[in-house]
């Protein structure tokens, strides 16, 4: 599903318009018809008081009052209620808002009256509040009356639907602008909105429906939009096997992981690449911690190297990693490897030198952090996944500041260095080097655990070795590994599962969607 920043959605608007010749009152027309739709199909319980309907003075407010018309024919009771002066409405909003007056629907005039006590004794009375009030406009902090007003419908305790967006929410980062309403459904235009599905947008939009307000396909082909909600179902049918097929058909995995007191990450990301499908997968370790990873590990090969005098993976054992390196598919770097000295000649030289699709992670990470003069020196395919802190590190800013602009932060690091960037935390972000963007809504908070990125590690590489794209590898194993972890929260609760509980839901979530995609009607 394409998703859509303010100023795409202005400009498909204004293409639209001249272009296509589809006036601007049509579009509104539109979305209020639309919106209205979703209003009454959410909330069935609209007769028990009346509907108020909140309006601003621009295009949002427009709608607002398309809605209140649709209600009035449909005979629900509704209340309109406007936030600035009439004279200040003007454009498409005019039309509407003339039109309410013809049909002699009352509407009352903050401007003028204020919050005042029976003004919000009506709002505490509604059946539902809409608020139309700020759309993808709002590009400051919310001030006077609007704040009063947004501030005044949370204090009601009543459900809200919001048009376009829940006014306060910025369209394109999801950042609270002063104070926003907090929804519990919105009907959003023409596009998804991407501030809709990034904290804490996505914590007030509430369930998202997507109105068709008649921009034309070929406009947002057109426009080559690169942002999405990933769509897992054709990925998955790219899993499919032949009944003839083997191991060796399925990529043979490298993982360089492990050091004393890390050999659950070792494991866990090398499992997680036989569950995901890899044929083989083989974990070179430091010799010293072998016998441990043979107790530990049935499935998985295992490749004792030299260990260096803290018992991480030494640098005399370089010559050994590339020569087994070459004769595999692809790498996974990083979990539990330790950040000495001679782990660092190690990741120094694979970045440069290996030439095959690779997922860094982890330890790896922090050492790339510590290489700034590697950018642009790599010749393979590579994923990296940090955590906000390990991002922070290799753009060399506080992990607050990833938090607070986590598009920008996994944007840029994907466009200066050339590689697919996986950016973790709730809405995990995949960023291609070509501007490509996907926001993963698969996961839960119970996954806010150690181990889990050590089996995205693994995910990843098993479907690069199996042939995927590095976007879409990364994609796709951020949705199964969010999936994964739903079911496993289904399983065991919403907290205390484990990250290899995780790994062990993934082949149910594979069953899962392969028998959808038997049951799916074929082209």
């Amino acid at each position: 599903m394409r998703i859509a920043t303010a100023d795409l959605i202005r400009e498909l608007d204004r293409r639209t318009i001249e272009e296509v010749g589809i006036p601007g009152a049509v579009l509104m027309e539109n979305a209020g018809r639309g919106a209205t739709r979703v209003l009454t199909e959410h909330f069935p319980n609209l007769d028990q008081g009346p509907v108020v309907v909140v309006c601003g003075g621009g295009n949002n407010g427009g709608d607002g009052f398309v809605i209140a018309r649709y209600l009035y024919e449909a005979g629900i009771e509704s209340e309109v209620f406007l936030l600035t002066a009439p004279d200040r409405i003007g454009g498409d909003a005019r039309v509407y808002f003339d039109a309410l007056d013809g049909m002699n629907i009352p509407i009352l005039l903050l401007k003028d009256e204020g919050l005042s006590e029976d003004v919000l004794s009506r709002w505490r009375s509604a059946s539902c509040i809409v608020d139309a009030i700020f759309g993808t406009g709002l590009a400051r902090p919310v001030e006077g009356l609007y704040r009063e007003a947004i501030e005044a419908i949370e204090a009601t305790g009543r459900p809200v639907f919001a048009v376009d967006l829940p006014s306060g929410i910025c369209a394109d980062t999801g950042r609270v602008l002063g104070t926003a309403v907090r929804a519990e459904c919105t009907a959003t235009f023409g596009l998804p909105k991407r501030g809709l599905y990034l904290y804490p947008g996505a914590d007030h939009a509430g369930r998202i429906a997507c109105v068709d307000i008649g921009i034309p396909e070929r406009l947002l082909d057109e426009l080559d939009i690169r942002e999405e909600i990933l769509d897992p179902f054709p990925l998955f049918g790219r899993l499919h096997r032949a009944p003839d097929t083997h191991k060796g058909t399925y990529g043979h995995l490298f993982v360089l992981s492990g050091s004393v007191g890390k050999t659950g990450a070792a494991c866990l990301c090398s499992e997680s690449a036989l569950r995901c499908g890899a044929g083989l997968v083989t974990l070179g370790t430091p010799v010293t911690l072998n016998p441990v990873m043979e107790q530990k590990l049935t499935e998985v090969m295992t490749m004792p190297l030299p260990a260096g005098k803290d018992e991480t993976l030494s640098a005399a054992g370089l010559e050994a990693i590339q020569e087994f390196a070459s004769s595999v598919e692809g790498l996974a770097i990083g979990p539990g490897m330790g950040v000495n000295e001679e782990t660092e000649e190690i990741v120094r030289s694979l970045w440069v030198d290996f030439d095959r699709p690779m997922v860094w992670d982890a330890d790896a990470l922090t050492l790339l952090g510590r290489n700034p003069d590697l950018r642009g020196k790599h010749s393979a395919d590579i994923v990296v996944t940090p955590h906000p802190g390990e991002m922070g590190r290799l753009l060399d800013k506080p992990a607050a500041w990833v938090q607070q602009n986590r598009v920008e932060a996994v944007r840029s690091f994907a466009e200066q260095w050339g590689v697919v960037t996986v950016l973790k935390g709730a809405r995990t972000l995949t960023a291609a080097p070509d501007g490509r963007l996907c926001i993963n809504l698969t996961g839960n908070p119970g996954m806010a655990a150690g181990g889990m990125g050590d089996v995205l590690t693994g995910m990843v590489g098993a479907f690069l070795v199996q042939g995927m794209e590095a976007y879409d590898a990364a994609s796709f194993a951020v949705w199964l590994h969010g999936a994964a972890g739903d079911l496993a929260a289904q399983t065991y609760g919403p907290i205390g599962f484990l990250a290899s509980e995780v790994m062990r839901s993934l082949p149910l979530v594979f069953r899962e969607w392969m028998e959808e995609m038997e049951c799916s009607p074929s082209d």
